[in-house]
């Protein structure tokens, strides 16, 4: 064999990394955000307002589901009947939104996964929390404060 021919191992390691990025991106895609016909279509509103981001009945007790508030990515986990935890999408590693993974959520870009119950760390290569918010169950609808 010609050593011309071999990548060098942080090159090798880089392209193994995107693939992998590539094939978790994709799983990511697979999770259903909460419908946009359900979820109340509303402009950007005042900081601490309850924005409606979806329907409770779109959210399984002990899953994890995706919304918008001001533009802005969040994720959502329902823990029980009528209690719900909302975090900001922003992976505290690189910026990266996270998704829905089951009963947590995962980052595609560099792996890390947060717990849905308190958004803490499962694995890095993040080191800090999801951003908790401020969310409720107000009749059929998930809220988050703005």
């Amino acid at each position: 064999m010609n050593p011309e021919n071999f990548l060098p191992r942080r090159s090798l390691l880089l392209g193994a990394g995107a693939v992998g990025c590539g094939a978790l991106g994709l799983s990511a895609c697979s999770v259903a955000p909460i419908p946009a016909s359900t979820a109340a279509a509303e402009p950007s509103v005042p900081a601490g307002t309850a924005v409606r981001v979806g329907k409770l009945t779109d959210v399984l007790v002990g899953a994890t589901a995706t919304g918008t508030v001001n533009g802005k990515p969040v994720v959502i986990f329902r823990p029980a009947d009528k209690t719900v935890l909302a975090y900001d999408a922003a992976c505290t590693h690189a910026g990266c939104p996270v998704a829905p993974a089951g009963a947590d959520f995962t980052c595609p870009c560099h792996g890390s996964s947060f717990k849905g119950s308190d958004g803490s760390v499962l694995n890095g290569p993040a080191r800090e929390p999801l951003a908790r918010l401020t969310a409720a169950v107000d009749g059929d609808w998930i809220t988050v404060i703005a």
